[in-house]
């Protein structure tokens, strides 16, 4: 069994965890992705991506192509703002 830690030590993890979760952008990370696929807007992106692909978990070089489609979308919508 695991190690039990007290409450209120959980609850200041579980809202740092929640803060980290506002940007669509990843934190650094030895693995070098860039954006954070638990964020509301990221996640059903990267859901659908999944199922089109017919994967459960993708392997580093289809999450860099999901992030390149992501941020050309980005790109995308910012060049139609500016417009």
């Amino acid at each position: 069994m695991g190690r039990r830690i007290p409450f209120d030590i959980a609850q200041e993890q579980a809202k740092l965890k929640q803060e980290n979760e506002t940007s669509i952008y990843a934190p650094y990370n030895k693995y070098g992705y860039k954006l954070n696929i638990h964020h509301p807007l990221i996640r059903p992106l990267y859901e659908r991506y999944k199922s089109k692909l017919g994967e459960n978990i993708l392997s580093d070089k289809q999450r860099f192509h999901f992030e390149m489609i992501i941020f050309k979308m980005i790109e995308k919508k910012k060049s139609e703002r500016s417009k």
